[in-house]
């Protein structure tokens, strides 16, 4: 049973649109996926480091806040920690304590923050004195590091002391040194950095999808250089978070190269952005974040020739990089927002919102740097960061998931155009457009064979069998030239309707005559039709190339053809 021309283009469209709303719906259900993949990975994470070693070794860890004592004017003084503790006049605050016993030699007490260079000692041996490791660190670098000191064989047999340099009758906050094994000890620094090592790998986690989701879709021609940006943007936070992370100070095998990578991550992370914001605005304003990326590299230039030529070290000149990042988040800021005002377009107010939240945590981190010297001011801002990705990753996948679905259905409508509704093969269309690719050299051919085919008879099957016949006749035609075309593997065969009962066929770099793919068409034909009613065809050919091997013009070419099914059928084919 064949169905009539309307209802199977009725259908085919139909078809189609089912399609279409289900492709569409792939990028929603991979967002959600990723997001839901993402949520379940963060809280195992997050419960196998803080809660791991709870039993274990992390009982091995105790507080020694109590039995601490100053000795002032040649009297003990205890004190409990965390305390604030105020220095002596030479500015210096001593801390003994006896509460250690011989139990506890080999392992490793550990003391938060280096920022008043601390010195440790077991009578008159120097367990521990911090130095500078080639990089000279502010106190908010030294504020994230940590003293961990191996406790001797002469552990308590003697008091332990704590030296700290501070200012003439100065008061320090001290915290209390927690006691351990070192496995214990080191679980607890990573611990303490969770948050950071989260953030890193959602940076990474993040820059690998950004960077997947490019590549996939440029090798469906899609070209979304934001991704690409975003991708390398997330990658260099990610290492500047690592390396700026006081943990791989501490275990770091190269800590003052390390520092030094950090420090150009820091100042160059944002030219990837800046190219995210030029494939944003108009392009007559593009020069504008142009300015600033040429900036950014002559301030990384500069800073590393001074540091070579005056050693003038990069925490000193860290302040002009601050200024930078600042001034250059606000410039972006106005913009965005001066092309938003002009175009309205939704892609700049989302890049809005994300730079506003940027700016917000760079603000504040900025404060809590400058003004308080608070060392933890970098989760702030890399909390700010992954904020500020998100906004704008999450906005870039819901307009390319729009823009591929606009692009499928383009894709499916020139298909739809292309192709004949009732026999399935493409039609006039399609055939004018590949005979303008061989004129045009876009296909490499030797030669071709053009084959017209026309059906006769079929106003008698109509008028003896009825229109449903006749549909039926040319619906197996089309099909019996498809099979002959599948059939062939020694050629490329490209079929077309071109009228209602004209077909043409086209055989790349023909290696068949055409009396044989005349046979074999009408030895088809008649296969489909068995007896129940007579196809007659009627052919007509030519070769793309001529006898002397010079190549025809592709009017010459159909309408040597075109001549040849004239002569066996006395009709005239329409050469368009």
């Amino acid at each position: 049973n064949f169905l009539s021309k309307g209802w199977k283009t009725e259908l085919s469209v139909w078809a189609r649109k089912i399609v279409i709303m289900k492709k569409s719906n792939v990028w929603k259900k991979t967002e959600w996926a990723g997001l839901i993949c993402i949520f379940f990975i963060l809280m195992i994470l997050i419960r196998m480091l803080w809660n791991s070693g709870s039993d274990g070794e992390m009982a091995d860890i105790r507080s020694v806040s109590s039995g601490w004592y100053q000795i002032v004017d040649g009297k003990e003084e205890a004190l409990d920690l965390p305390a604030m503790v105020k220095a002596d006049q030479d500015g210096k605050i001593i801390l003994y304590n006896n509460t250690l016993n011989p139990e506890d030699k080999n392992k490793v007490l550990s003391i938060n923050g280096l920022q008043e260079q601390p010195e440790v000692w077991m009578g008159k041996q120097c367990l521990f004195r911090y130095e500078e490791n080639g990089f000279l660190k502010n106190d908010q670098m030294k504020g994230k590091m940590w003293a961990d000191v191996w406790l001797t064989e002469d552990t308590g047999t003697e008091p332990f002391c704590l030296i700290y340099e501070s200012n003439n009758r100065a008061s320090l906050y001290i915290q209390a040194p927690v006691l351990g094994s070192f496995p214990a000890v080191t679980q607890k620094h990573f611990q303490e950095s969770v948050f950071s090592f989260l953030m890193i790998l959602g940076m990474w986690g993040t820059g690998i999808v950004s960077a997947i989701v490019f590549w996939y879709m440029k090798a469906h021609h899609i070209i979304e250089k934001r991704f690409l940006d975003a991708s390398l943007f997330m990658f260099i936070c990610g290492l500047w978070c690592y390396l700026d992370s006081g943990f791989y100070q501490m275990y770091g095998n190269h800590g003052a190269v390390g520092m030094v990578l950090s420090f150009y991550a820091f100042i160059l992370m944002s030219v990837p952005m800046l190219w995210f914001v030029q494939n944003t605005i108009s392009e007559k304003v593009r020069w504008v974040p142009q300015v600033w990326i040429f900036l950014l590299y002559g301030n990384a230039i500069l800073q590393g020739i001074l540091n070579i030529l005056f050693h003038i070290p990069f925490v000193h000149m860290l302040f002009l990089t601050h200024i930078m990042l600042f001034s250059g988040v606000i410039s972006m800021i106005c913009l965005l927002w001066k092309e938003y005002k002009r175009s309205e377009a939704e892609e700049l107010l989302f890049c809005l919102r994300a730079f506003a939240t940027l700016g917000v945590s760079g603000v504040t981190a900025l404060i809590l740097y400058w003004v308080y010297s608070i060392y933890w001011y970098d989760m702030v801002f890399q909390a700010g960061i992954f904020l500020y990705t998100s906004i704008l990753f999450w906005h870039l996948l819901q307009k390319t998931s729009r823009d591929s679905q606009f692009r499928m259905e383009q894709l499916v409508y020139e298909k739809m155009s292309m192709e004949d509704r009732m026999t399935g093969l493409k039609n006039r269309k399609a055939f004018e457009k590949y005979i303008k690719e061989i004129q045009e050299g876009k296909l490499r051919l030797e030669n071709a064979l053009l084959l017209f085919i026309e059906i006769t008879g079929l106003k008698q099957i109509n008028d003896i069998y009825g229109m449903k016949t006749g549909d039926e006749a040319v619906i197996q035609t089309a099909r019996c030239i498809q099979k002959a075309a599948d059939s062939d593997q020694r050629h490329k065969i490209e079929s077309f309707r071109i009228g209602g009962t004209e077909f043409a066929v086209i055989v790349m770099d023909p290696q068949i005559q055409p009396q044989e793919l005349e046979c074999l068409l009408e030895n088809e034909v008649k296969k489909e039709t068995e007896n129940r009613y007579y196809i007659s065809l009627q052919f007509g050919y030519g070769y793309l190339k001529n006898e002397d091997g010079m190549r025809n013009t592709v009017s010459d070419w159909k309408r040597q053809a075109d001549h040849m099914l004239q002569s066996t059928k006395g009709a005239i084919y329409d050469d368009v």
